[in-house]
């Protein structure tokens, strides 16, 4: 019940929060079957969020065990389906044994036909990057599978998501879910050596994932330096950003020295005049004084935020959760001093204000 009223609210709210939102192979998804989603990892919650947006089925995540502190805490986030995976870096107990716990328990809801949804870079890092691979999905998989004797039918949905700007709001993102992959194909190779199954099922993985990604390699800042800004602004969609970004000779590795998003975020925005500015801001200014309770906590609660994946998540959700807060009070006190029709014409007007401040927000400040 929780899970849902909260898809719906994303449902009306995200294409507010972001200026263009599109989705591609929603059929690649099988209804009845189970699923493991592998999805790229840029930008912590909202990522999942996407990913479960349009499905009209629940999805349990793995997600990193550190932040699973406090009764209540643990509470709400097994209510949105969240389950922990242990990493070396978190230090939360017998790390071996938890996720043989973990795992177990996700191969269960597999067996259920359910759907799982795991970060195989087991990272989340806000570049346009696509990091090597790690073990836990092969070895989910691969475990379910055997489990069932390869009988369980398990399809491996990879999804790309791509994002224009990782950092602000009022952008474009794609969210592609890729052709999935039948675990059932890989039995042989299994039988023969589990480790070269793994091998190989992770190498396909892989490069169905960067196909479909945004992947700078090299010297990132110089690359972002030099091309991004030209490139969303003469690209239409995300594979034209892609086929851009494959056009121009990389560097293999990986070198992000130099590089701060903090500087950056608002680099690439496209060139407004100082009379575009203005209007922005007049037309905005009532939104702004309204939902400033909004702006402040949101401002004092990123001020917080020491990693850069949550940026964008914290934004997001607490102009989501503070202003939902702000529109009950206004609208109790509204019914409480106001007619009917009053109220209604009010409400309008507030929405439209709030919808107003989202849209603008990035594009003064």
């Amino acid at each position: 019940m929780v899970y849902k009223l909260i898809q719906y609210t994303l449902r009306v709210y995200l294409p507010v929060f972001f200026k263009r939102l599109e989705f591609k192979g929603l059929n690649n998804v099988p209804k009845d079957k189970p699923v493991i989603f592998a999805v790229n990892h840029q930008n912590a919650f909202l990522d999942g969020i996407l990913v479960a947006l349009k499905l009209n089925r629940p999805i349990y995540f793995l997600t990193r065990s550190d932040v699973f502190k406090g009764k209540l805490t643990v509470k709400i986030l097994n209510a949105l389906n969240l389950i922990p995976i242990f990493r070396q870096q978190d230090r939360t107990g017998d790390i071996k044994e938890n996720n043989r716990k973990t795992f177990q328990y996700c191969i269960d809801k597999l067996e259920k036909s359910g759907a799982v949804l795991i970060f195989p870079e087991g990272v989340s890092e806000p570049i346009h990057h696509c990091f090597n691979l790690k073990k836990g999905v092969a070895r989910l998989a691969f475990e379910a599978e055997e489990q069932n004797d390869f009988k369980l039918k398990l399809h491996i949905v990879p999804v790309a998501i791509n994002y224009e700007n990782h950092f602000i709001a009022g952008k474009k993102v794609f969210v592609s879910f890729l052709r999935p992959i039948l675990m059932s194909e890989y039995r042989n190779i299994f039988k023969d050596s589990k480790s070269r199954a793994q091998s190989v099922f992770l190498k396909r993985l892989q490069r169905e994932l960067r196909a479909n990604l945004i992947h700078i390699s090299g010297d990132y800042t110089r690359f972002k330096r030099r091309y991004w800004k030209e490139i969303i602004l003469q690209s239409r969609n995300e594979m034209e950003m892609i086929a851009a970004v494959k056009s121009i000779p990389q560097e293999k590795g990986l070198n992000t020295d130099g590089y701060n998003w903090k500087r950056d975020k608002y680099k690439y925005n496209r060139s407004r005049s100082p009379f575009a500015k203005i209007f922005s801001f007049l037309i905005s200014l009532p939104g702004f004084i309204i939902f400033s309770p909004t702006i402040l906590i949101t401002k004092l609660l990123l001020l917080k935020v020491k990693d850069a994946a949550f940026y964008l998540s914290v934004v997001c959700l607490s102009w989501l959760l503070f202003g939902f807060i702000q529109l009950t009070f206004i609208a109790f006190y509204l019914w409480s001093i106001s007619e009917l029709e009053f109220f209604i014409a009010s409400m309008l007007v507030v929405q439209l204000l709030g919808y107003l401040s989202i849209k603008n927000f990035y594009k003064i400040f």
